[in-house]
């Protein structure tokens, strides 16, 4: 293998003209050191050269991508606050030239970050007054299929999903020589909250919706607790096409008291029917253990300007606790039909208490007192050293953070109008980390199946692309090794055999 590297430098002028830093609030000093990771496999190379320049127009409107990481003196009382350094000094591209690999290994969207360690340049723990860049970028060549592996090392105190997506899919556009005027500016402002109003009704109604960081912990208690939890947990994947999306939205419609003012998102059905079949499974296997009645939802809160612009750059997601749900039981002697009724309606209840803790987190009156102690609890974490504590906090709870409505793929679009692979037909994305009980929704992969029948690249093997999983969602996450199989198994047979099937054979 060979290696190359360049520091690629922001377009000057940037954005942010002479502005030479940009104070973090509470809320984005939650994350100072999580990275966030991303693959995509390109069907074929791309100009590096062009890619450079291209990435430099995008510093040039994302200025803090390319600044440093720093914090004002500590006092006696206080850590100092966390600022970002608009130095304009760059981040790394490598290129790596690999004459071996013979078939890029990742299949699902969600891997383990030991199977992306290979492909990525990582970022150090360490990035606060270090003069390390905050982004790092690497392409390795696969000389034996022809493919190009297109990494971000992204660390997460930058922005969340929604910022890190906005500024690639920059960097495509500018590769492509294409308009960026169908893109929302980036809004490189911060938003201070005040401390929360001293009302202790108030507290005592919010705070239990954030118990995340309410009982955050300290590195010491929360990595042990991390690896004895991956330890005791097995990765699962389950795949969902459209038409299995729409069928679930239409059986969970029907189930409402009045579907004809249903609202409920296709997100929201399939998180509802992975929960009841885990609680399915969990009577089976453990029916000492108490099942799942209540939904943690991680949301967006861009676009209501007193809290957000729509393209505000940095953090801008809470956690937030839904309405729990009870699911009324099945009658006794019920028979087939019944106990289809009896799914459908189990699971509008679900859904329904998802998109209700949705509209919930919308409505101005509920999110501004809830911001304000987000912002006082990310301020005592920073202070205290603590982080959010993100694994199950009871049996009675499962988390889930969507990304379906964000096109990963599309934010590595480097192929113009006319070519075979425009809008990233045959690009696939790759993300890492999984999570207890914490479900991650991503938009699905095309598969491209050899003729042998085993995974491959094109260029390795004849075969063909399979795209019936496009509009789809892939939902990954952990769960007990004496549950996992069993839950995964249930799952892909039903949703071969007919949604709703095997609750009717109960």
């Amino acid at each position: 293998m060979s290696e190359q590297t360049w520091i690629v430098r922001p377009t000057l002028p940037t954005r942010c003209g002479d502005q030479k830093t940009l104070l973090y609030p509470p809320t984005d000093t939650l994350v100072l050191s999580f990275t966030m990771h991303g693959a995509w496999v390109l069907p074929t190379s791309i100009d590096f050269e062009r890619y450079k320049q291209a990435l430099a127009q995008t510093l040039s409107v994302f200025p803090p991508v390319a600044g440093r990481l720093c914090k004002k003196p500590d006092t006696e009382a206080t850590k100092g606050d966390i600022y970002i350094e608009l130095n304009n000094k760059g981040i790394p591209v490598s290129v790596v030239d690999d004459y071996d690999t013979e078939r890029f290994p990742m299949v699902n969207v969600l891997v383990h970050p030991e199977e992306m360690e290979p492909w990525i340049d990582p970022i150090p723990m360490e990035t606060i007054n270090t003069d390390e860049p905050l982004v790092r970028f690497k392409f390795t060549k696969l000389h034996k299929t022809g493919q190009t592996i297109y990494t971000i090392c992204w660390l997460h105190a930058l922005g969340d999903g929604y910022t890190a997506n906005l500024f690639l899919t920059y960097i495509a556009h500018f590769y492509r020589r294409a308009s960026t005027s169908s893109l929302p500016l980036p809004a490189i402002t911060k938003v201070f909250f005040p401390p929360p109003p001293s009302d202790q009704a108030l507290a005592d109604k919010i705070l239990p919706l954030m118990k995340h960081l309410r009982d955050a912990k300290v590195p010491e208690e929360l990595i042990p607790a991390l690896m004895e939890s991956e330890e005791r947990t097995l990765p699962v994947h389950i795949s969902f096409t459209p038409e299995q999306m729409q069928l679930l939205t239409k059986r969970a419609t029907s189930g409402m008291p009045d579907p004809k003012v249903a609202r409920l998102s296709k997100v929201d059905v399939v998180i509802a029917y992975l929960v009841l079949h885990y609680n399915r499974v969990l009577a089976e296997v453990h029916p000492e253990q108490q099942q799942v009645d209540t939904i943690v939802n991680t949301l967006d809160y861009r676009g209501n300007p007193a809290f957000a612009p729509t393209a505000m750059f940095g953090n801008c997601a809470i956690t937030l606790t839904c309405p729990s749900f009870t699911l009324s039981p099945l009658p006794p002697n019920a028979g087939a039909r019944d106990k289809e009724l009896h799914f459908d309606r189990c699971l509008a209840t679900i859904a329904s208490s998802i998109r209700a803790g949705t509209v919930q987190s919308r409505n101005p009156k509920f999110l501004e007192p809830y911001l304000h102690w987000h912002n006082e609890l990310c301020r005592r974490c920073y202070q205290e050293g603590k982080f959010q504590y993100i694994l199950p906090v009871t049996d009675r709870e499962i988390t889930f953070n969507s990304s379906h409505a964000v096109n990963w793929r599309k934010a590595a679009d480097f192929y113009e109008s006319g070519s075979e692979w425009v809008e990233a037909k045959y690009t696939r994305f790759h993300s890492s980390s999984f999570i207890e009980r914490y479900i991650r929704v991503f938009p699905t992969n095309p598969v491209w199946v050899p003729e042998k029948g085993a995974p491959g690249a094109k260029g390795i093997e004849r075969g063909q692309w399979d795209h019936s999983l496009d509009n789809g969602v892939e939902a990954a996450f952990r769960l007990d090794k004496t549950i996992a199989d069993t839950f995964q198994t249930r799952i892909k047979q039903e949703l071969q055999q007919g949604i709703g099937r095997t609750f009717a054979q109960l």
